[in-house]
């Protein structure tokens, strides 16, 4: 950015700086897909979506499942998200994602959590 230009946040829904771990697996588009699942850490997440750390899996536009445990519920959070951008930074391999499929109760909480620690 030069001096001037002024930056416009794009995104729809405030975001909050965290650590989870997570496991996520490509979503098979035909029997031959890894169904092994990776670990990584997501680094920011909103309603809308997460950055991950971790293993590249599949190509912009294709289907991951994720699930991470929080303080608020038992059991993991459990998306479906859709690859949007890959890239390495500082030598880390990192993917955004844009949730397809979260549950109600999964996306109040997500919600709970972005309002008590939001960063823009």
């Amino acid at each position: 950015m030069t001096e001037g230009e002024l930056y416009i946040e794009k995104r729809k829904y405030v975001r909050a700086f965290l650590q989870y771990k997570v496991k996520y697996k490509l979503m098979p588009k035909d029997s031959a897909a890894d169904p092994l699942k990776k670990d990584g850490l997501c680094r920011d997440i909103s309603i809308g979506g997460a950055r991950i750390e971790g293993e590249f899996v599949g190509d912009t536009g294709d289907v991951i499942r994720l699930e991470f445990k929080t303080e608020y519920k038992l059991d993991p959070i459990t998306a479906f998200a859709e690859v949007k951008w890959r890239k390495v930074m500082d030598g880390t391999p990192q993917f955004g994602l844009e949730f397809l499929a979260l549950n109600e109760s999964d996306r109040d909480i997500i919600e709970k959590i972005t309002k008590q620690i939001e960063f823009h």
